[in-house]
């Protein structure tokens, strides 16, 4: 099982993270928190690559998932993952079906898949 969906771009890693809350919100999603990961560790003293990553939520769907069980509540909201790489960018979604299958809850599957399908479209929009 893919626990993310990874894809390269050719655009440069400002261009595709000005791009995410534009692409989160044409999917129904909104940006929730923006974390600058590579800065953070880079005030700690240690290098990394340029990433950062998006905190973004759909509440109708979260709702559900929540409300279906509540073991879901440590693993919202959904991540979308900026990286910037030597010969270009990636873009990064982790898959909710990963998530569901740590759960083990079926009532959830069916959402969950309606989530992946939209972080997928979002991770390839991005990408673009």
């Amino acid at each position: 099982m893919n626990v993310e969906i990874r894809i390269k771009s050719k655009k440069s890693f400002d261009d595709l993270c000005s791009e995410v809350p534009k692409k989160v919100s044409e999917a129904g999603f909104g940006v929730l928190a923006e974390i600058k990961t590579s800065d953070v560790l880079k005030s700690k003293g240690y290098e990394y690559a340029p990433l950062r990553t998006f905190e973004i939520c759909n509440p109708e769907y979260a709702s559900k998932i929540l409300n279906t069980d509540i073991r879901f509540e440590s693993m919202l909201p959904c991540r979308i993952v900026i990286k910037g790489t030597k010969d270009g960018s990636e873009v990064i979604g982790l898959l909710p079906e990963a998530m569901a299958g740590l759960v083990g809850n079926r009532d959830a599957d069916e959402t969950m898949l309606k989530v992946q399908e939209l972080v997928k479209k979002i991770v390839k929009n991005i990408a673009e």
